[in-house]
């Protein structure tokens, strides 16, 4: 089985252009080439293209394969990897690469009928902004494309699929990054000398990642990676990143900072390692007092920096401002491994944390670790931290639970002393008294244990 990623060019309309007499449609071509809408085309760009695709139809119609690899550089790859003859069945996937204009989708379409009546499974990937108009629009589009290539090759790898990149149609610009990207997503590249049917096959070569520098600054990675595709953002402690992995730009004296081609491709390729390295380490390593302020930001606390317990990796955490004073919250590579490491960390047993302004009684304790399976226990803490950052933001105020409808805090009828209850997950339920500010946690456990038992 094989997995073919073709990029699309638009030699399936040069190639039916007639001799000299039509030589000037090559610049109407080359001129409209980066529009992106048919209204955006001149009436005489039109009838040029028009004109052109119906020519290209009516050749691709013939059963004759000269013809065919005659009329489409990258049909003509795609039977030199056949080996000349198109198999009558198969269970191959094509996929074809066009750019985001109006010829793209023309010629993407012309190439995908073809290949759809002769059998083949086809589809059509169109990075957005992809296109040769201007350097952003081009950087846009190949990280859209580097995002699509890391979401799709690796599952197809993973399912018996060998990855074939054929690069012989499509823009030079396009096909200079797409030789690079194979050596990562690609068991094979293949081209073909102009002029001939000659296929040239470049097998996959085996690349180590250095993650050093990539290690030191795996939160700020992730953090423009949040902003792709290079929607530029402000991340601080980038100076000593190698700047072939940023895409920088100066703006009112601002200089702002994203992911560069090259630093999306390294990032996509080292991240999965190196969120495991850290899932282990705060799995392994972190005390309670530092899981508990883990979860308190993943609720949305944000904690003075002065007080953020010194265990807590640096690139878990993103700086912020309160009212002045410098916090820290969960960064964007933090929330991953938090919500990556969290099942375990929430979900043992003797791993209830001591939240702020929440005072577990033994009898809740007892439930908590014999009423409550791991996933519980897990969804529960994270109950027991939201309720203990919206009390501690709002001085004990037990109103702010009541104004919350997923908590769905209120008080028992008919019951003395004033025992109120709330919300866990699903149909549980944990029972509590206010007392000064704080939640004397009582009970906690399925509905009807809870109620009956408060």
């Amino acid at each position: 089985m094989r997995y073919i990623i073709s990029t699309i060019g638009t030699s399936t309309l040069t190639n039916s252009i007639h001799g000299t007499t039509e030589g000037h449609w090559r610049g109407i071509l080359g001129a409209s080439a980066n529009l992106k809408e048919e209204n955006e085309l001149s009436d005489e760009s039109k009838d040029v293209i028009n004109t052109l695709a119906e020519r290209a139809r009516e050749k691709l119609s013939h059963n004759d394969v000269g013809t065919h690899r005659r009329a489409s550089a990258e049909l003509n790859g795609i039977y030199g990897i056949y080996e000349g003859t198109l198999p009558q069945q198969n269970t191959d996937q094509h996929y074809l690469i066009c750019t985001d204009t109006f010829q793209g989708q023309i010629t993407g379409n012309l190439i995908k009928d073809f290949l759809e009546r002769k059998g083949f499974e086809v589809d059509i990937f169109v990075p957005p902004s992809l296109s040769t108009k201007d350097t952003n629009s081009f950087t846009d589009g190949i990280k859209e494309l580097i995002k699509w290539l890391e979401d799709k090759v690796p599952e197809q790898r993973d399912s018996g699929y060998q990855v074939i990149f054929n690069l012989v149609g499509g823009f030079k610009s396009l096909q200079g990054y797409m030789q690079t990207f194979g050596a990562f997503y690609a068991d094979e590249t293949v081209y073909i000398f102009e002029g001939s049917s000659d296929l040239i096959k470049i097998p996959r070569l085996p690349i180590q990642i250095d993650t050093t520098e990539i290690q030191q600054y795996r939160g700020q990675f992730a953090m423009m990676e949040a902003e792709a595709p290079c929607k530029t953002t402000k991340v601080t402690g980038v100076d000593n990143i190698s700047k072939t992995l940023l895409y920088i730009m100066e703006d009112n004296d601002t200089t702002y900072v994203g992911l560069s081609a090259w630093g999306m491709l390294i990032w996509n390729r080292t991240k999965g390692d190196l969120l495991e390295n850290d899932i282990s380490m705060i799995q392994d390593e972190l005390p309670k007092s530092a899981q508990t302020q883990l979860a308190l930001m993943d609720a949305g606390k944000q904690h003075p920096k002065t007080k953020i317990d010194s265990d807590i990796p640096d690139a878990l955490l993103e700086s912020v401002h309160v009212e002045g004073v410098p916090c820290a919250k969960l960064s964007v590579w933090g929330k991953s491994v938090w919500n990556e490491a969290k099942r375990d960390l929430l979900g043992k047993k003797n791993g209830l944390l001591p939240f702020p302004r929440l005072q577990p009684e033994d009898d809740f304790i007892d439930d908590f670790e014999n009423r409550n399976t791991n996933d519980q226990r897990c969804k529960l803490q994270e109950t027991l931290a939201k309720v203990a950052y919206l009390l501690d933001k709002h001085s004990g105020n037990t109103a702010i639970l009541k104004a919350d409808g997923g908590l769905q805090y209120d008080r028992y009828n008919n019951i003395s002393g004033k025992i109120d209850h709330f919300r866990a997950n699903g149909g549980r339920r944990v029972s509590c008294r206010a007392h000064g500010g704080n939640l004397i946690l009582r009970h906690c456990g399925a509905h009807d244990y809870v109620n009956d038992n408060p």
